[in-house]
């Protein structure tokens, strides 16, 4: 399973396409609704230099928990860790 990074200003409402009854918000919606509904991973950032950020936090612990158990590790990071 993948991580999606949403890019978009979220701080304005988006303005509705010209000649059609679409609008950009509900789309946004219906995408957060459906990737929600699918268990997916969605950090949500404004600009391109937190998203990067975001990735990497995300990818680091992915790969530390997977390392933690493939190792016999278990999930923990120390002695009664929560």
């Amino acid at each position: 399973m993948g991580v999606r990074i949403l890019k978009t200003p979220f701080r304005s409402p988006q303005s509705p396409y010209p000649r059609t009854s679409v609008n950009p918000n509900w789309i946004t919606q219906s995408l957060f609704a459906v990737l929600a509904g699918l268990q997916v991973p969605f950090p949500c950032t404004e600009t391109h230099e937190l998203g990067e950020e975001l990735v990497a936090s995300y990818l680091y612990q992915v790969h530390l928990y997977h390392w933690l158990e493939t190792n016999d590790y278990g999930r923990f990071l120390s002695d009664q860790d929560l």
